[in-house]
């Protein structure tokens, strides 16, 4: 979590040659006022050096990875859940895995609205370096698990997640919250509250960011997210 700063990233570019709308990309209904274009091209057009923006790959099938000609690394991948998914590259890169009935679209938004959009936030924002610069060596995959703050067994629903999470894993907390809601300090120890139920252990790091947005307090939500060196289970 950080308050604002100028050299930020402020452009989202997504690389693929999979079918994607961009109709889901409301900045100003996100609060995200400090996102100024979000740009869609081919895998062909994917830059030969490091740009000071949010990329975004979206693949096909898991083995177009290592078919890439990729210079530089900090990309965030979208590609569909693998039996068989260990890369012969060694990125350093996130990268999202989704299942077979969920479309690249499907995929994207998912990914945009727990974890993307979170680097743009006007209040406390995500550093893309934070979870980049963690390893250097080596690519780590996105887990993600939403709970709504007004579901009926909300408690229950992030001890049992936070269960799962293994200790070394890196955590981090996004928060999606109503413009609605009375004020900071009504909903900060709401969020403080929900940090608390995880393990801390020795190094273990954990970020958390808050989005105020442009819908009802009964959509606020928590999206927890973890970086793994598992890949998802089919």
């Amino acid at each position: 979590m950080k308050n604002l700063d100028s050299n930020r990233p402020q452009e989202i570019v997504i690389y693929t040659n999979e079918k994607i709308s961009p109709d889901f990309y409301q900045p100003f209904q996100d609060g995200l006022f400090y996102l100024s274009s979000f740009t869609i091209k081919t895998l062909e057009q994917i830059p030969s050096q490091t740009e000071n923006k949010i990329h975004i790959v979206i693949l096909g099938a898991h083995n177009e990875m290592n078919n890439l000609q990729l210079s530089y690394n900090k990309i965030h991948f979208i590609v569909p859940s693998h039996s068989n998914n260990k890369l012969e590259k060694n990125l350093n890169t996130l990268i999202f895995e989704h299942d077979h009935s969920m479309t690249p679209q499907q995929a994207l938004e998912n990914l945009y609205h727990n974890f993307i959009k979170f680097y743009f936030s006007t209040k406390y924002y995500l550093d893309p370096q934070d979870f980049f610069n963690s390893y250097m060596n080596g690519y780590r995959y996105l887990k993600m698990h939403s709970v709504l703050q007004n579901d009926i067994d909300y408690e229950k629903q992030l001890k049992t997640y936070l269960q799962m999470i293994p200790d070394t894993e890196t955590v981090c907390f996004n928060f999606s919250i109503s413009y609605d809601y009375p004020s900071e300090s009504d909903y900060l120890p709401l969020l403080q509250n929900t940090i608390t139920h995880l393990k801390y252990v020795e190094d273990r790091e954990a970020f958390f960011g808050i989005v105020l947005s442009k819908h009802s307090i009964s959509d606020n939500k928590v999206s927890i997210l973890h970086l793994s060196q598992e890949p998802k289970m089919l």
